[in-house]
């Protein structure tokens, strides 16, 4: 481990020197809030739960292990390990991407599971403190969705947030996803059986609005958001996770039986068609080359557009002409939406979660749109009580989808621009530096080889250059000019002498 060299009173100056004092107090400063805001809500949580939430025990014919298994623990491995893993594309920032999606999953979990109690009491009419409120397996479904919605929302803002603002959205966000889930779910009765609207588009809206204000002229300049080789590998990582256990996500929370035979099948077909169209458009657009950026993401667009209407009989040819052109659609987002937000609004999306969920939600949405109205006029695909169970709104069903759309982009945008002022007010007290985004040594300890970072490029002259950290120095025929890039480097602090000296 690099163990930062310490200043004349034994405190740490690396990665800042002694001039920079001021930033390094207020790194202190926000350490400490967020101390102080996890152990206060955390007793908080750990009070509700002695008072107020007890087992439900299923009935004897029911396998809890088997229940465990098909939803809780694929959901689980898409949040830790798929959406994880699939953050750390970032050359010095896989430290944060998975650590964060580890801690603020955790906490999101906790919390969710009396914010869904307290949405179905309010369902019921039942006042809280009449009696417990009894968990079972769905309420850690509920819970790990919840966490997803929160991980799609992170990715916006990648790289540009700090612990403590990430720790107070983790605490917001369950709430507007709870309320949106009321509405849309309780109130108007609108099916939706992987997120599609409350999860995907909610979280893509929630995470953009945020990510307005937490952009500025240094974050979209930083020569570190940019991916590595390495990180490129590892992301594919999370991708392949999240591509297999897709059919499980969307198939979980759906009736056993015919319902989940078709979000099992329709998804899986789905994802086919948005990763053959992805690869397909991706070198059609990226200069007759495969961009991994589209691979890693675009090809999970397909599950994305299931999710409202995965368990819905749409037909396998709609299932996988949805999955195609989810994917076309994704790819052309990443290669011109997401720049053109970037360039024209300010709105830099770290991870294009508008790309993967939002706009890929908004498909979703319209699809399941169009199945309700589908079944609708021809209900004969379906038995009188299972058209019962799906169509809880019987022929406003159509009608109830689309208001649930439009109140599931309305909850996070007013909710994300809120949320988007505090923690830009936040981050006041932690005054990063410019080098300092999308990079993992602002908050954790950092390994020996973090700062060896050094990337080759021909010139167009044929001559070979490399970049440290970011900044272009000749290679062996010009030590002189190396050196001195260096040395700019090391005045700014960008890079330890003693690595300087070994160049």
């Amino acid at each position: 481990m690099v163990h930062p060299p310490t200043d004349a009173h034994g405190d740490a100056m690396h990665p800042y020197t002694s001039k920079e004092r001021p930033r390094e107090n207020g790194h202190r400063k926000e350490s400490m809030v967020f101390y102080i805001t996890l152990v206060v809500f955390e007793i908080f949580l750990l009070i509700i739960y002695a008072l107020w939430i007890d087992y439900k025990y299923p009935g004897a014919a029911v396998s809890v292990g088997q229940m465990y298994n098909i939803g809780v623990r694929d959901v689980a491995i898409m949040v830790f390990v798929g959406f994880g893993f699939l953050m750390t594309f970032l050359r010095r920032h896989a430290y944060s991407a998975l650590g964060y999606t580890f801690l603020i999953s955790c906490v999101v979990i906790q919390w969710s599971i009396p914010c869904f109690g307290v949405a179905e009491f309010l369902h019921k009419g039942e006042h809280i403190t009449e009696q417990s409120y009894d968990i079972n397996m769905e309420a850690l479904l509920n819970a790990l969705f919840c966490a997803a919605a929160v991980m799609i929302s992170f990715g916006a803002i990648l790289g540009r947030a700090t612990p403590l603002q990430l720790l107070i959205m983790a605490i917001i966000e369950p709430v507007l996803f709870f309320v949106n889930f009321y509405v849309g779910y309780f109130v108007l009765q609108a099916f939706d059986a992987g997120g599609g609207m409350f999860l995907h588009l909610f979280g893509a809206v929630y995470g953009l609005a945020i990510a307005r204000f937490l952009t500025n002229k240094d974050t979209l300049r930083n020569k570190d958001n940019l991916p590595s080789y390495t990180g490129d590998v590892t992301a594919m990582i999370g991708t392949l996770f999240l591509w297999i256990m897709w059919p499980s996500f969307n198939a979980a929370p759906v009736p056993v039986g015919n319902p989940q035979l078709r979000a099992i099948i329709n998804t899986f077909i789905a994802l086919t068609g948005s990763t053959v169209a992805s690869f397909l458009v991706s070198r059609i657009f990226a200069h007759h080359r495969f961009d991994m950026v589209h691979v890693q993401n675009s090809t999970l667009s397909g599950g994305v557009a299931m999710g409202v209407a995965a368990h819905i009989d749409i037909s396998i040819a709609g299932a996988f002409g949805t999955g195609l052109f989810t994917g076309a659609v994704s790819v052309l987002g990443y290669h011109f939406l997401t720049p053109f937000l970037a360039r024209r609004f300010r709105l830099q999306d770290t991870c294009g979660v508008i790309n993967l969920h939002g706009i890929p939600g908004i498909i979703s949405s319209l699809t399941g749109v169009f199945a309700a109205v589908r079944a609708i006029n021809d209900p004969s695909k379906y038995e009188p009580a299972e058209f019962a169970v799906l169509f809880l709104a019987g022929d406003d069903q159509a009608k109830r989808q689309a208001a649930a759309t439009f109140i599931s982009i309305g909850i996070p945008l007013v909710g994300g621009i809120l949320t988007g002022i505090l923690l830009k007010y936040v981050g006041r007290l932690n005054d990063i530096g410019p080098n300092d985004w999308f990079n993992d040594r602002m908050f954790w300890e950092i390994p020996s080889d973090y700062y060896q970072v050094v990337d080759k490029v021909v010139d167009s002259e044929g001559r070979e250059m490399e970049m440290v950290n970011g900044s272009q120095r000749r290679g062996e025929g010009d030590r002189g000019e190396g050196n001195r890039e260096v040395a700019e480097e090391v005045e700014n602090d960008r890079i330890p002498r003693s690595y300087a000296d070994a160049v």
